[in-house]
């Protein structure tokens, strides 16, 4: 009988062998040979990433803590400040207490090789719960933007698909920007237009049961401007939602048969944030609502279940498109909703933004309207609207939220184009505009080229000042 041992030896005998055979048949030699033993090393020592529990979602019921866990003796290292952990960081040990919003980082190290970083984004929201996760694969909002500077670098999908269907951008200069308390005191993303836009990390595939999706949108400028796109070249198997000047399209293509639903002329407002869905019921039908109010319905092909490997926020399936203005939030589904369901989703976006109350804000008043000056001038500027914030410009742009804010009277020293806004939850007013002109020879406008030095007449009394 062959004793254990033996069969050992026997085994790491002609296992050595054959690695030497191995060597000396290598066309390029040793080389070749340490990039083969370097390859099975660091396929052996492949640490598997940690899973966090729950995982990134918007979750109607409260979570109280989060687990973490790893192949049985991992050490796991964790963060809850956004930064990427090492083994420097704090060690798992019991279950994270959780608040409303958390941001979990965590990192397995084993042998000292550490796993890839697994991210999970919770947010507890209670009043979340009318909104149904069946089928969603896409859910963007405030929470779960990556921010780098002003910029979005990416947006995290907080649906709870697996995996998670982020919005990627890496170019600075594509991403959106931070609009700060947009609405509702409710940051939201600014797209301009010209370039920016994300490209989804999964496909939309099997749409044959219809397809769902609801935004909170600020549009901005007109022509046809594509906010989601999900295709293939061609365009084939295109599924669209489009703002077309004052106008919202709806386009579904079945292969590369086009079709379409489009609003009426001026039912979407420029400028003012607003609930626009659009959702096709998997039979030849679609439908778009603007508020809560269903615009347009009507026929359109059926969706087909096939990879769309185009996928992307902000411009069309090419890239070639840009939307222009500001998203704050966007539910994505691969099927087409109920109506019972699509108001509740409704319902649930009006009372987190409020949509009723952030329509209209009135324009501010300026004091001294567009007239001829005799001398230099402080102007006052009033806001109607309560807990608005008026901001303005003195070089003729129209000012916006970037502008300076509006705290006291304005002087008015030399000819100059006084403008205000008000804004409100994101909603802003017309602008209002003063023309001021003085007389330019008593009273000249600043400028770099004046090199003339500064001159200060004064004139001492003819009298004799009492003691």
């Amino acid at each position: 009988m062959i004793s254990t041992n033996s069969l050992v030896l026997s085994f790491a005998y002609q296992f050595f062998e054959r690695l030497k055979e191995f060597k000396t048949k290598c066309l390029f030699g040793t080389a070749v040979c340490c990039c083969f033993s370097l390859a099975f090393a660091q396929q052996a020592f492949a640490v598997t990433a940690p899973t966090i529990t729950p995982g990134s979602g918007v979750y109607s019921t409260y979570q109280s803590t989060a687990t973490i866990t790893a192949t049985p003796g991992d050490q796991i290292f964790y963060s809850i400040n956004g930064t990427n952990p090492t083994n420097l960081s704090t060690p798992y040990t019991v279950p994270i207490v959780l608040g409303a919003t958390n941001t979990i980082k965590a990192i397995a190290y084993s042998g000292g090789v550490p796993s890839a970083i697994t991210t999970s984004y919770i947010q507890s929201d209670v009043n979340s719960l009318p909104v149904p996760r069946t089928g969603m694969s896409l859910w963007l909002r405030n929470f779960g933007a990556i921010v780098s500077g002003s910029n979005i670098t990416q947006w995290s999908d907080l649906s709870g698909s697996s995996p998670a269907n982020n919005a990627t951008q890496a170019t600075s200069t594509k991403q959106a920007t931070v609009v700060t308390s947009a609405i509702n005191g409710i940051n939201a993303g600014l797209f301009n237009g010209t370039s920016r836009n994300y490209v989804l990390t999964n496909q939309l595939t099997d749409l044959t049961g219809g397809f769902s999706i609801f935004a909170v949108i600020k549009p901005v400028g007109t022509a046809t401007k594509t906010f989601f796109a999900s295709a293939n070249a061609g365009p084939s198997n295109l599924v669209s939602l489009e703002s077309v000047n004052n106008q919202v399209r709806f386009n579904a293509y079945n292969g590369v048969t086009a079709s379409n639903v489009i609003t009426p002329a001026a039912s979407l407002t420029v400028g003012k944030y607003q609930i626009v869905d659009a959702v096709h019921n998997g039979a030849a039908s679609a439908s778009i609502a603007i508020n809560g109010t269903t615009q347009i319905s009507g026929t359109v092909q059926n969706l087909v279940n096939i990879a769309r490997t185009q996928n992307v926020l902000g411009a069309d399936n090419t890239i070639a498109t840009f939307w222009n203005g500001e998203l704050a939030e966007l539910l994505v589904y691969n099927r087409g909703v109920t109506e019972a369901e699509r108001k509740s989703i409704q319902a649930f976006l009006f009372n987190r933004y409020q949509i009723d109350n952030a329509t209209v804000v009135a324009t501010p008043l300026i004091s001294v309207p567009t007239s001829t000056l005799t001398e230099p001038t402080e102007v006052a500027i009033a806001t109607p609207t309560p807990g608005a914030t008026t901001y303005i410009t003195l070089d003729g742009t129209t000012p916006t939220a970037a502008s300076a804010v509006y705290v006291a009277p304005v002087r008015i020293n030399f000819t100059q184009s006084l403008k205000a806004i008000s804004i409100k939850a994101g909603i802003s007013s017309t602008v209002a505009t003063s023309t001021l002109t003085l007389d330019a020879t008593r009273w000249p406008a600043p400028s770099a080229t004046d090199l003339r030095p500064l001159q200060l007449n004064l004139q001492l009394p003819t009298t004799a000042i009492p003691q």
